[in-house]
């Protein structure tokens, strides 16, 4: 399996299907840099979706109007980035998670 599609479509899932398709290629994918960003780009969505829901609950106290925006703004960049940067070719790691999958 050729990574650079397999990359393009896992960080693409961002806007579609965040937890199916990283679970998806991590079991089919026998290329070991498929499965890393497969469980990376899973691990982030996980993450992302745990602190805007956090955040989201935080809007009682008021600091989930700030935080809100700013993890959302978060969650979308990385993925596009992933992709511009599976689409040159070059290494992309997701913050934080990526020491986690090591």
């Amino acid at each position: 399996m050729n990574p650079k599609p397999a990359c393009i479509i896992i960080h693409g899932s961002t806007f579609f299907a965040p937890v199916l398709v990283p679970l998806v290629f991590y079991f089919l994918s026998d290329h070991p840099y498929v499965k890393e960003k497969a469980m990376e780009a899973l691990l982030f969505h996980i993450m992302m979706g745990a602190v805007i829901a956090i955040s989201s609950f935080l809007m009682i106290v008021l600091i989930g109007f700030i935080l809100v925006p700013i993890f959302s703004i978060i969650a979308i960049y990385y993925p596009i980035k992933g992709i511009i940067r599976a689409l040159a070719e070059k290494p992309f790691h997701y913050p934080i998670v990526h020491s986690w999958v090591r």
